[in-house]
Order: C-alpha cells, then sequence, then structure tokens
C-alpha cells in the first residue's frame, strides 16, 4: 500500500483543529467545528520551553558544524597531496559514517553520565562530533572540485595569510554547501529522538520537542488533538527553514559527492 504524504500532512494540519470526537468521527474531513483549544492547551502545558530547548540545541550545534567543520575541511583538502597524514586523518574522520549508531548509543550514554555531560551542551557536542564523518566529506569534495589552489596561490601574492584567505575568499565561496550541510544538519538536530532520549531525558526541563511529543501523546493517548497540534508545532519551524535554503541543496550535494 502505498502512503500518501500529502494526504497524510494534510490530515495532520486539520486534526490539529479538531476536537478528539471529530478526529474519531470524520478523521479525513475538514474541521466541523474549528477550535483552538488544541493550541491553548499545549500553550498551558509549557510547549514553549520545549521549543526553546530544541531551538537552543539546533542553533548551536549548527553553528558549531557551520564554523568548525569547513576550517577542518579546507585544511585537508589543500594538504591531502602533499602530506600523508592528512590522508590518514581524513579517512579516519569519515570511518565514522560506517559505524551503526546502535553500536555505539550505550557506550555513549555511560561515557556521558560519568563525564557530567548528560546535559543539552554535551548533545550539542555529541551532534558536532557525529555530523563530522558526513559534513567533512561534501566539504572536502566541494573544495577540491570547486575552490582551485589558484585562488590561494592568488591571494598569497597579494600578501593575505591563511586564515584570511580561508575567511574572505574560501568560506564565502562555499554558500552552496553551507546550505546543504544547514539543512542536513539542522533536519536532523530538530526531528531527532534517540539521542535526546538518551542524554536529556532524566530532566524533564531539559527536554527537546520530540521528546515532550513522545511523552505528550502517552499522556494524551485518548485524546488525539493536542498531539497532532504538538506535531504540527515541531513540523511547521523545520519547515520553514528548509524552504528557505532548498534551492542550494541539489547543487551542493551533486558537487560535494564527486571529487
Amino acid at each position: 500500500m502505498i502512503v500518501d504524504l500529502k494526504l497524510c500532512n494534510r490530515t495532520t494540519f486539520l486534526s490539529s483543529f479538531k476536537t478528539t470526537k471529530d478526529i474519531i468521527d470524520n478523521f479525513f474531513s475538514w474541521p466541523n467545528p474549528v477550535t483552538f483549544e488544541n493550541y491553548e492547551r499545549l500553550m498551558a502545558d509549557g510547549i514553549s520551553d520545549y521549543f526553546l530547548n530544541s531551538t537552543i540545541i539546533t542553533v548551536s550545534s549548527v553553528l558549531a558544524v557551520m564554523l568548525l567543520i569547513p576550517a577542518a575541511a579546507y585544511s585537508i583538502a589543500r594538504n591531502m597531496s602533499r602530506r600523508k597524514a592528512f590522508n590518514i586523518m581524513y579517512s579516519l574522520l569519515i570511518l565514522g559514517i560506517f559505524v551503526p549508531f546502535q553500536v555505539i548509543m550505550i557506550p555513549i550514554t555511560v561515557m556521558m553520565n560519568r563525564l557530567g555531560l548528560a546535559n543539552m551542551w554535551g548533545l550539542i557536542l555529541l551532534y558536532l562530533t557525529y555530523a563530522v564523518p558526513q559534513t567533512l566529506f561534501l566539504y572536502v569534495g566541494y573544495i577540491k572540485l570547486s575552490v582551485p589552489d589558484s585562488l590561494d596561490e592568488a591571494a598569497e601574492i597579494d600578501g593575505a595569510d591563511k586564515f584570511t584567505t580561508y575567511r574572505k575568499v574560501v568560506f564565502p565561496m562555499l554558500k552552496p554547501m553551507h546550505a546543504t550541510t544547514l539543512i542536513i544538519n539542522a533536519l536532523w538536530f530538530w526531528n531527532d529522538f534517540m539521542l535526546p532520549l538518551l542524554i536529556l531525558n532524566k530532566d524533564a526541563k531539559l527536554w527537546t520537542l520530540p521528546l515532550f511529543q513522545y511523552n505528550y501523546t502517552g499522556q494524551y493517548f485518548n485524546d488525539y488533538g493536542p498531539s497532532f497540534a504538538s506535531y504540527i508545532v515541531g513540523i511547521i519551524t523545520i519547515t520553514i527553514v528548509y524552504l528557505i535554503f532548498q534551492k542550494h541543496i541539489i547543487s551542493g550535494m551533486s558537487n560535494g559527492a564527486v571529487k
């Protein structure tokens, strides 16, 4: 059976404005009557706090990824052909792509608890770590393909040092890849359930939006309206971000994955 995603999204949106009785009686119909009670209940139950937690974690993680990984990729891409150590470093870093999360989730959880990092900042550090393999792979490929060494040489002739060359010449030229990695990682950070469940679930004040939705659905198992409303709150923000940057994704992915 083929699932119509547009129908699912439409039904979720419409159900967020229905009473539970209306959802049960007329699941695929328009709300009758239209009610905002589900959203009012969400606000009363503190969804804004969990929305803020997700925003802080997502924005901080994306900023860390965008500031650190492109710089590392630039250094590796420019030195791979000159120094064997950079090839080895690159190979070791991208090996993380092939490691299933299920293999390391228990050791990671134990380690983060022992280090006292079972909190939002520990989660941000984990997101940065797990983003390295794929993001580094894309940036290195893009730099090697689309940012020629001659630009570095021209900047050096003009008196620019390596950092100035990266900041003023190379980094602005990576705009398509910035948009691509931003979308890929932001979608993951915002919607991720497993890592927050392992790291943050002990303290309800630290819950992200997916954790809140999971526990909220359990709390209102027989009251579907608030649950559908919570899904819409989670979907709409990241959808807006995606629509802003999506036009850069195809070019960035195709260029970054081909050497």
